[in-house]
């Protein structure tokens, strides 16, 4: 059990009520904040294609001039590519899932 600040057990305790805090998108800059944060997600997976083309042109480059270390570095570019994309995409599922699980804690 993870105990709650002594504030909010004080307060608790004196009004005999639990506190239910939920998300609020009707607030002023919602909007703004949510187009913002698309912006950064879009050229968050413009970046992990550049990282992709640029770990495999290195990864052709390494196999045609027989360099072992240019090769494996570029499959480590390529696949952390692939990991931040697929970490993007799942980026609003991992929050919801971990606002649910703290929410969820009592």
């Amino acid at each position: 059990m993870i105990p709650h600040p002594l504030g909010t057990r004080l307060v608790a305790s004196v009004l005999g009520a639990s506190f239910n805090i939920t998300p609020n998108s009707s607030l002023p800059g919602s909007s703004q904040v949510t187009s913002f944060l698309g912006g950064i997600e879009q050229w968050a997976v413009y970046a992990c294609l550049l990282g992709l083309i640029i770990g495999g042109a290195g990864l052709w480059w390494g196999v045609q001039n027989g360099s072992i270390n240019r090769t494996s570095v570029s499959q480590h570019k390529v696949l952390a590519a692939f990991a931040g994309a697929g970490i993007i995409g799942a980026g609003v599922f991992l929050i919801t899932w971990a606002f649910n699980f703290g929410t969820s804690v009592s």
